[in-house]
């Protein structure tokens, strides 16, 4: 059996256009468990081809979109083509970018237009990003590295300094967000919530100045059973209260909410639960709580 993919492309303006993104099979009859479906290399061969087609038509459009004024309605002038590559995870797509000149019209704002940096900031995409980083966070970089070459037609690897560097990247981006007011009321308010919090020391590498470093790691639950882990360095955290009331409000917390601390009875973690907590709070040892499951109750002071 012989097979192709192709696909179609219909723009805007209703012109459609094909392109074969591979080709494959044989003429020889008979098959084994080895030659059924796709294999791994003609999988990654197939969505490399198909991203190609498809960022290069997109890219395109939006161009053509961007050129027409939207003033006069005229055509701005070409200014430039440049190569401009997105780094994704079914390839590394390299497009032909143009800048446009300002319109005759523009009196006031007469600057160049690039089209292709609006849709390519960071010169990938999102997804990869995300993947990057969470890859990143949980093993080597190196390991990570090598895991999206196996699975992925990335093209050319990232090197184990962009891994970190993206990895750092995402993990600003989402202090940034743990940080930030909530804009609106959690959607089910909880009655009570559960916070296990506790605290511990890691070695510190040579170059730091520092020997060791003090690690909070949490985790809250609400009524419906729903689980958030926290963690923070307070060294490098500023504003982990904030981050860890985020956690709580996600949770369902409100100033009515009962917050249930567990902890061992250091004052850091402590002073860090009830500092979060927007509603009344009750500390319990972590010794008494677990007497407590083993059918041995002891009184809890909050």
């Amino acid at each position: 059996m012989q097979w192709r993919v192709v696909v179609e492309l219909s723009g805007a303006v209703g012109v459609i256009q094909a392109h074969e993104v591979h080709s494959g099979g044989s003429i020889i009859a008979g098959y084994s468990p080895a030659t059924l479906g796709l294999s791994l290399a003609e999988a990654k061969t197939v969505l490399a081809g198909l991203q190609h087609h498809l960022v290069q038509a997109q890219t395109e459009e939006h161009c053509q979109a961007r050129r027409r004024c939207a003033r006069c309605g005229g055509q701005r002038p070409l200014k430039d083509r440049r190569p401009r590559q997105l780094q994704s995870l079914f390839g590394v797509v390299v497009v032909r970018a143009p800048r446009f000149g300002p319109c005759q019209c523009s009196v006031s704002r007469r600057r160049i237009i690039a089209p292709v940096t609006e849709i390519m900031p960071d010169r990938c995409t999102p997804e990869y990003e995300r993947v990057l980083a969470k890859l990143g966070a949980l093993l080597p970089y190196r390991r990570a590295r090598a895991l999206l070459e196996d699975f992925f037609p990335i093209g050319v690897g990232p090197t184990i300094e962009t891994v970190r560097q993206r990895t750092l990247l995402v993990g600003a981006r989402l202090e940034c967000a743990a940080v930030a007011a909530p804009e609106s009321a959690p959607a089910a308010e909880a009655k009570t919530i559960t916070l296990s919090i506790d605290s511990g020391h890691a070695r510190a590498v040579r170059t730091c100045q520092v020997r060791t470093f003090e690690v909070f790691v949490a985790q809250a639950s609400n009524d419906d059973g729903e689980q958030v882990a926290f963690s923070s360095v307070p060294v490098e955290a500023d504003r982990q209260v904030q981050q860890l009331r985020g956690v709580l409000h996600r949770l369902g917390a409100t100033p009515c909410t009962e917050v249930t601390i567990l902890s061992d009875g250091v004052d850091g973690p402590r002073s860090l639960g009830e500092a979060a907590s927007l509603g009344p709070t009750c500390h319990v040892l972590a010794r008494r709580a677990a007497a407590a499951l083993a059918g041995q109750p002891r009184p809890a002071r909050c």
